[in-house]
């Protein structure tokens, strides 16, 4: 019991002085002259109408450092033809260096990945009232008896599942007069500069909507 207890003080220690160190950042969007700042989903969010219309707003209005920025992306296609739209008509510039869009596939593939480790994969028609049983088992030919992280492990990767089905950005047909919602990740995380920016540029037929958001930290 001794041995647990100095175990758990000191992860509970460690993880509290991680968390410390770790600084926050607040988000905002930086208005250009020919954008309306909007709320979507509740975050400060920016407009932009030209042929088509289309909105982005971080999903958080403060992030950690280390963190990757998450951004919602709202498409409405205001044209006569139906457009293709996903992650694929989205790039990100993250302090003046190109930084990668994760598509809505390799979002779902890296669960799969993680699941497939345990022996398990995500269901193909998912319910969240679904739950997977757990299995012991063998990785890589050795025998795991950290039951407690393996189950934390799963149930992480089955939450991430759950909020990609919700809410990530989805490759649609879009027809004239619908639109499309979702939300996109970057690959590249914060770093431990005071002051960051990330541009948003979104191509869409003969459309460029650039939108620009800065993060400042706040501790």
């Amino acid at each position: 019991m001794r041995v647990f207890s100095l175990s758990a003080g000191f992860v509970v220690g460690s993880t509290l002085l991680l968390s410390a160190c770790v600084s926050m950042y607040s988000v905002r969007p930086v208005v250009a002259d020919n954008q309306v700042p909007v709320q979507n989903r509740g975050f400060e969010s920016l407009s932009s109408t030209k042929k088509h219309l289309v909105q982005v707003g971080s999903a958080y209005n403060s992030q950690r450092q280390f963190d990757n920025p998450r951004f919602n992306v709202t498409f409405v296609n205001k044209g006569k033809f139906p457009v293709e739209f996903s992650t694929e008509n989205v790039t990100v510039t993250f302090n003046g260096e190109p930084a990668t869009v994760v598509s809505y596939e390799a979002q779902i593939q890296d669960v799969q990945n993680r699941l497939s480790y345990y022996g398990m994969r995500a269901p193909i028609f998912y319910s969240p009232f679904y739950h997977q049983p757990f299995y012991k088992g063998s990785h890589g030919g050795l025998v795991f008896r950290t039951d407690f992280n393996d189950r934390l492990d799963i149930q992480q990767a089955l939450a991430d599942f759950e909020r990609i089905q919700k809410f990530s950005l989805k490759p649609k047909v879009v027809r004239p007069g619908e639109e499309t919602q979702g939300q996109i990740v970057i690959a590249k995380k914060l770093s431990a500069r005071s002051a960051q920016n990330i541009t948003l540029t979104v191509r869409v037929d003969d459309d460029t909507h650039n939108f620009e958001f800065g993060y400042l930290q706040t501790n």
